[in-house]
């Protein structure tokens, strides 16, 4: 039986939130404040904490930030409850970690179907080193390579946030445009954002393996493309393309952006239609904008992947853009790293980590 701890300064959300929960079949240990939550988290390593963020003493943010600072309870999922909706909240409780964010009076049903989706996740890093998750747990996506494939135990598990990581011209950004072609070959919503390359070159690379125009994807909503390239880099923008980022650069610009194209494909709370999205590639974020901003921002992509129905996503980062401790930041985000590397004048990737499925680390040739 799984156990979830309840942190709320409200009685009657204790009551209630303990009414729904145990009859839904979890055990259920209720706390009054951040530091009363986050003692019993301590005794009773709950599968999953739901937490208030305005309590006396230690606040849910804080409560989120010690969690993730324990090893002890690093990996628990953490859920926020708020009546506070507003982006600054959503993205600091992000920030510190959070799993998914709920706005109060929220939908019991949809609350309880959040919870059992984030317990049954987080559970696979529990399986033994020796044994192969059944695919009846995890769904997974083939990555087109064979091999690697192999290595992941089937492929990238639907609704992952990857980092690709490697060197200019070690095969990052075409792995990441196959991806986005296979995806929209099986049907899947698929959201590009272009920071490094031209659209019209991303989508011209895309046309080679798609039997259809690349218009006739964004007609039935299964594609849209983000440019961003032009806004990063000052280049005019080309009229053509529907989500054009102009003016001042601007993060907010580019998340609103990102929202609005991701509700056109389903990708909402609200739709749930999953699929797939690429960012190519954070690493002009971090040549644009201050680190803690950028962190921010690819934490809130990341967390909203099991909210928009498990949407699977790679984020494209260039070797030596980012310090150690950067990368390792950008790293705790993730679900998964898969390196890219020239070797002996061949282009080779292998998978670094990856939190959910047991991976060999073995370098494959592209």
């Amino acid at each position: 039986m799984a156990t979830i701890l309840v942190v709320d300064d409200d009685t009657n959300i204790r009551t209630l939130a303990e009414a729904i929960f145990r009859t839904a079949g979890y055990s259920v240990v209720l706390a009054s404040d951040g530091n009363e939550g986050l003692d019993q988290a301590f005794k009773f390593l709950p599968d999953l904490i739901l937490t208030d963020i305005n309590m006396p003493n230690k606040n849910g943010f804080e409560l989120c930030k010690s969690v993730r600072q324990s090893p002890e309870l690093c990996n628990t999922p953490l859920i926020m409850v708020s009546a506070m909706g507003d982006d600054y909240n959503k993205l600091t409780g992000f920030d510190e970690g959070a799993d998914d964010y709920v706005t109060k009076p929220f939908n019991i049903e949809e609350l309880k179907a959040r919870v059992k989706s984030l317990i049954s996740r987080y559970r696979r890093v529990e399986v033994p080193i020796k044994e192969i998750p059944s695919p009846t747990e995890i769904e997974f996506i083939s990555t087109g390579i064979p091999s690697l494939d192999d290595c992941l135990s089937g492929g990238l598990p639907r609704g992952s946030n990857i980092l690709l990581v490697g060197p200019i011209g070690s095969g990052k950004s075409s792995f990441a445009r196959q991806f986005m072609s296979r995806g929209l070959l099986s049907g899947e919503a698929s959201l590009f954002v272009a920071l490094d390359d031209s659209p019209q070159l991303i989508q011209k690379q895309l046309a080679t393996a798609l039997p259809r125009h690349i218009a006739d994807y964004e007609a039935s909503d299964l594609f849209r493309m983000i440019d961003a390239y032009s806004w990063s880099t000052m280049l005019p923008i080309h009229d053509n393309e529907r989500y054009s980022l102009t003016g001042s650069l601007d993060l907010n610009q580019l998340s609103g952006a990102i929202s609005d194209a991701g509700n056109e494909l389903g990708q909402s709370v609200q739709r749930k239609m999953g699929g797939r999205r690429v960012m190519d590639s954070i690493s002009s974020l971090l040549v644009h904008f201050e680190l803690p901003a950028v962190q921010r921002f690819i934490s809130q992509i990341a967390r909203t992947s099991l909210a928009f129905g498990d949407v699977t996503t790679l984020f494209v980062l260039e070797q030596g853009t980012a310090s150690d401790q950067v990368l390792n930041n950008i790293k705790y985000l993730m679900d998964g790293v898969i390196e890219f590397d020239q070797q002996e004048g061949r282009r080779a990737v292998k998978v670094s980590s990856m939190k959910w499925v047991r991976s060999s680390p073995d370098w494959q040739w592209l």
